[in-house]
């Protein structure tokens, strides 16, 4: 493996045009993690930026939807059921960890059917966030039939749509896109056509280890040498053309698009699911008829930039110093997958 790496980190930096800033945004995680862990930036030719982008759910739900949550648990007749991640983003008044009353943290979906069983007197809200990942786990959740106790607060995002504003947005410059690997496994390799076909921005779908990270980057670089833009699929055993046609199913079987309000970046038209009305009975939203709550900045936190890709998180004067995993000010230092706890847990700072 250890060759391999070599001769690919050899062919990154002949095969790369000197002539020009080249700018590769990955738009997960998990990639952020592997790039940044490895120090993948470190031997990349001098005018490659390896830029991370909006990977991260936790890091762009909305905080009315992390207020109303924390209302919903302060109920004598409810707990809420969310991810670990989620019980400490920082909102306006305190996280739910801080400022909740009934909650409980699962790992998976399916665990909110045990939680039911044991609380038959109480409402449990689940409050589902996530990408494509997280969304199709929820509808096969629904698919098994909820018990009567239980209704979902959701807020969930559509990957592609976010691309494509960062394509439109001529600040962020993207020159190439590593889709992500997780969400191609549901979304299919081909969801990612529109960039390279519309926009002529190269764009390769990739795995998680730093050979097949290094592979896809080596491919986008020799796109651009050779000034064509293609769809590629390096992860061809986990990702498939079509994707997960059952997970795509049954996610719009029980959702819809429709704007939805990202942290930090505001609403943006039909890049999130919501409950087909339905389903209103097993909608949180409708069921406890929770408001709509203005969002307030975090002053001095620039995590909004950081998950559009115009700005590192080290740029951000509250990076390390107030902000901390132990004590995070901004939702992009919360989550294992956000790039402000990434690069501080592996010392980019």
């Amino acid at each position: 493996m250890k060759e391999r790496v070599e001769k690919l980190i050899k062919a990154i930096h002949e095969i790369t045009p000197k002539d020009r800033k080249i700018k590769i945004m990955n738009v997960c995680g998990s990639h952020e993690h592997t790039i940044t862990h490895s120090g993948m930036r470190s031997l990349m030719p001098e005018n490659v930026e390896l830029v991370p982008g909006p990977g991260c759910p936790v890091c762009v739900c909305s905080e009315s939807d992390i207020i109303n949550a924390i209302n919903l648990s302060k109920r004598d007749d409810t707990i809420l059921v969310t991810y670990g991640d989620m019980l400490r983003v920082p909102t306006q008044i305190g996280s739910i960890r801080s400022n909740g009353r009934n909650y409980k943290m699962v790992s998976a979906p399916h665990e909110v059917l045990k939680i039911a069983k044991e609380n038959s007197d109480k409402n449990v809200v689940f409050f589902s966030i996530g990408f494509e990942t997280t969304t199709a786990p929820t509808a096969a959740l629904i698919e098994t039939g909820l018990p009567e106790n239980v209704t979902i607060l959701t807020s969930q995002k559509l990957t592609p749509e976010i691309m494509e504003i960062l394509v439109k947005d001529s600040e962020v410059g993207v020159d190439a896109f590593v889709a992500p690997g997780h969400v191609s496994a549901i979304v299919g390799a081909n969801a990612w056509k529109v960039f390279p076909e519309k926009y002529g921005i190269p764009t390769v779908v990739a795995g998680f280890e730093p050979e097949n990270l290094l592979l896809a980057i080596f491919r986008i670089l020799l796109q651009i040498k050779e000034g064509i833009a293609e769809l590629e699929n390096v992860y061809r055993g986990v990702v498939k053309p079509e994707g997960n046609r059952k997970a795509q199913e049954l996610m719009y079987k029980y959702f819809e698009k429709t704007d939805v309000n990202w942290r930090g970046i505001g609403y943006i038209p039909e890049s999130g699911l919501e409950f087909r009305k339905e389903y209103d009975h097993i909608n949180a939203k409708k069921v406890f008829n929770l408001p709509e709550i203005e969002e307030k900045k975090v002053p001095g936190c620039i995590c909004d930039r950081i998950v559009l890709g115009k700005a590192y998180p080290d740029e951000c004067k509250l990076f390390g110093t107030a902000c901390t995993p132990r004590d995070p000010k901004g939702p992009c230092m919360v989550s294992m997958e956000g790039a402000c706890n990434i690069w501080y847990r592996f010392g980019t700072r």
